[in-house]
């Protein structure tokens, strides 16, 4: 009888020392929502330019006789790293014009660098909607300004998502 209080005692004793089931749950804060599609950009381009000579989802490159015309998506966040990757320089060593259309930032800048035949000049555009970069720019040899009968400020003022 003795033994049976004693395993009576024990059984209650342990009881208490069950591990608890413990449920978690993820906040909506913490999920990670899904990246929206790129817009699709509108620009008018200039007259002589061709079909783009390289071509990809998020790139569009087109060469004349004398500009280059780059069109491309990136993923927005970074700006100053958009920056760089179109002229070389970052936000701080440029002077930026920045505005805003249709809930979407704009901004324009020039550049001038040294290329093979000569200073070469440079502009562009980024479009931010907060989920992408859009952009255009155009470098040209700076001598080149004769052979250019292109109207740039109205290439670049077309240049617009849709």
């Amino acid at each position: 009888m003795k033994t049976c209080w004693i395993l009576a005692a024990l059984v209650l004793t342990l009881s208490g020392c069950a591990a608890q089931e413990t449920l978690e749950t993820l906040s909506d804060s913490l999920a990670q929502t899904a990246m929206a599609s790129p817009r699709q950009t509108d620009v008018r381009l200039p007259d002589n330019a061709v079909a783009p000579v390289l071509e990809s989802d998020s790139e569009q490159v087109y060469l004349c006789e004398d500009y280059e015309l780059v069109l491309e998506t990136m993923a927005a966040g970074d700006l100053n790293a958009t920056m760089q990757h179109i002229c070389g320089y970052s936000r701080e060593e440029l002077t930026v014009m920045q505005t805003q259309r249709d809930g979407v930032d704009r901004y324009e800048f020039v550049w001038a660098s040294a290329g093979e035949k000569g200073e070469r000049l440079g502009r562009a555009v980024i479009l931010d909607d907060g989920n992408y970069h859009y952009c255009m720019s155009v470098l040209r040899d700076a001598d080149s300004t004769e052979k250019t009968q292109i109207v740039w400020r109205d290439v670049f003022a077309s240049f617009t998502l849709v």
